[in-house]
């Protein structure tokens, strides 16, 4: 029994450790884009106001009888563009959508009739593009239940999951730690106890609005 548990305490801290080595990146990745979610007017990290605009118009062939996601899909192929694809929005003679990659967005008018597209560009700079990649996921607040149609954004998407559960085992791993720590035990229970109690606290605030 003794062994057994020697063993289990071994490839804990080994999980552990590996587990650390393997997300750190991700860890500060996430750490940096969302100090700047929190702090959008810091200077260095300003950039919505060094953000570079463009509008250009292209001729677009257009077969009769498409439907909107055919339609997408050949337009995005005669312009050449990839990205995830939301904010769809079809009329009589028009369609109108976007199509985002971190730091970049593109917004389509497509005249079904004239043939023509007009397409506005937004390029961000590289703290734009970090601060996207906290919050991209492929989500259509206008379709909640569309499934990302890009396999960058599918692959991101696998990530989170796979960062979520990384997460989920460094802190079950530190829990085994602390327990088989004497030396740490009273100071580990302290720190437990408050992020408990403080995690507690800021769901229950949260829940009163």
């Amino acid at each position: 029994m003794w062994q057994g548990f020697k063993t289990i305490t071994y490839w804990n801290r080994k999980l552990h450790i590996y587990t650390g080595l393997f997300l750190l990146w991700f860890i500060w990745l996430f750490s940096v884009s969302g100090l700047l979610l929190n702090h959008g007017k810091w200077k260095f990290a300003g950039f919505w106001d060094q953000r570079r605009q463009s509008v250009r118009s292209l001729a677009v062939n257009i077969p009769e009888g498409l439907d909107s996601v055919a339609l997408i899909r050949l337009v995005m192929k005669e312009t050449n563009i990839s990205g995830e694809v939301s904010d769809v929005l079809v009329s009589t003679d028009s369609i109108n959508f976007k199509v985002s990659i971190p730091g970049h967005e593109r917004n389509l008018h497509v005249d079904v009739k004239r043939g023509t597209c007009t397409m506005k560009e937004t390029v961000f700079n590289l703290w734009g593009k970090i601060r996207t990649l906290h919050t991209f996921n492929g989500v259509d607040k206008k379709f909640p239940d569309k499934k990302p149609d890009w396999i960058l954004t599918r692959i991101w998407h696998f990530s989170m999951n796979m960062i979520a559960t990384g997460l989920i085992i460094l802190c079950t791993s530190s829990w085994i730690m602390w327990i088989n720590s004497k030396k740490y035990f009273l100071l580990g229970g302290i720190i437990l106890a408050s992020g408990i109690a403080t995690t507690i606290f800021l769901v229950f605030i949260i829940k009163l609005f």
